[in-house]
């Protein structure tokens, strides 16, 4: 693990009931945020970025569990804007 990951998951609570891990540093518009390899960035996407790799162009990080602080790489997945959109209808979070 590398000083920046190490530091990552420092500011991350153990699994809750439903195995989110929750993001407990510094937070905007409900999203946890880190300054990670030389920019700000929101915490899901680096933690996705840390298990997984670089995130491909024109890919967001999505939340399988709908919690915004949640950065349990396993309850991430990649997918368009549509693909949220479709996503958010579905679990009926469109209202």
């Amino acid at each position: 693990m590398t000083d920046a990951s190490a530091r990552f998951w420092d500011k991350v609570s153990a699994p809750n009931e439903h195995g989110c891990t929750i993001w407990t540093a510094a937070r905007r518009n409900g999203y946890g945020k880190i300054f990670f390899n030389g920019a700000a960035c929101s915490a899901h996407r680096v933690s996705w970025e840390i298990r997984f790799g670089a995130i491909p162009d024109g890919l967001h990080v999505l939340h399988k569990c709908d919690v915004k602080l949640c950065v349990n790489p396993d309850h991430l997945f990649l997918g368009t804007h549509g693909d949220n959109m479709q996503d958010m209808a579905r679990k009926g979070r469109h209202f």
